[in-house]
């Protein structure tokens, strides 16, 4: 009995030391946790003890700590982004806004003509419908930086697709006094997307070339297992230097005064964000004055 006793007795002591030195490491845990909570380190959460579950435990939490830096850091890049995009928007918006002050200033002065007030009000229409695209560019931008925001996908037919859009340009173009050149398939091509995102896409690209360039190419071919809608024109302005690592960030713009230049600077950004939103993928290049876009997307069996 006496042996029993006493080997109970230090099983029981171990037990109690094991259970203190357990308490004392957890309790070292809580206030590594309490430190680097209030503090901006990056100290690793460590153990003394070195069983398993303690280590498991050690590794969990500065795997949690780390995703929360990272959501913290998105955050933030996210907020500064979308700052810079109101900064510099407030000054494309500005502009527009005075002008409509001073010919509404106009209009309601006496003895105007009606070819006048005609005049004016055509002036007027245009400012407004510049400040709905601004608006509706910043709209879009900031709701694609929303890392949960996702594109409902749908099988489409670009082809189609894509000749709707060319359609609603035709005015557009005519007006220039040139014919673009087209190339599109005859048969259906089908891909994964979005249709207002590929409608949008197509728009932006296409808009881009008319502002910035002349002679339009358009083109929709099958690559192997990819349907590759491409976009190129002839630069206005030659001596243009465009950096073509940069086309898709927001706000570039080749042209440095952005005074004279046209748009948000927000365009080819969100095409760039929808495309990739819809599985794709998006390239420039620019080779002899002739600036090309180009959209990759894996086309379904059908």
């Amino acid at each position: 009995m006496l042996i029993v006793s006493v080997v109970l007795s230090i099983v029981l002591i171990i037990v109690v030391v094991y259970h203190i030195i357990y308490r004392r490491q957890v309790e070292r845990l809580c206030r590594q946790v309490e430190f680097v909570n209030k503090n901006k380190t990056e100290m690793r959460i460590t153990t003394d003890i070195g069983t398993h579950e303690l280590k498991e435990l050690a590794n969990q939490i500065g795997i949690l700590n780390n995703r929360l830096k990272e959501t913290e850091k998105t955050y933030l890049r996210q907020d500064a982004a979308l700052r810079e995009t109101i900064t510099n928007l407030s000054h494309d918006i500005r502009t527009p806004l005075t002008s409509l002050d001073g010919y509404f200033q106009l209009l309601a002065s006496e003895n105007l003509t009606a070819e006048k007030r005609e005049y004016y009000l055509g002036i007027i229409k245009n400012r407004i419908e510049s400040l709905n695209a601004m608006l509706d560019e910043l709209f879009t931008y900031a709701k694609l930086q929303d890392t949960g925001f996702e594109l409902e996908l749908t099988e489409l037919d670009v082809t189609a697709l894509t000749a709707d859009i060319l359609m609603s340009f035709y005015d557009d173009i005519t007006e220039r006094g040139e014919e673009p050149v087209v190339d599109m398939p005859e048969e259906p091509v089908h891909v994964m997307g979005n249709k207002e995102a590929y409608t949008r896409v197509v728009q932006n690209i296409i808009k881009n070339a008319l502002v910035h360039g002349k002679n339009l190419k358009v083109s929709l071919k099958r690559e192997g297992n990819e349907a590759v809608f491409e976009c190129s024109d002839e630069l206005s302005n030659p001596d243009t230097v465009i950096d073509t690592t940069k086309i898709f960030d927001r706000f570039y713009k080749a042209d440095k005064a952005r005074t004279n230049a046209k748009g948000s600077g927000l365009g080819l950004a969100i095409t760039k964000e929808l495309v990739e939103r819809m599985g794709g993928r998006i390239s420039a290049e620019c080779e002899n004055g002739i600036f090309t876009i180009r959209v990759k997307s894996s086309i379904t069996n059908s």
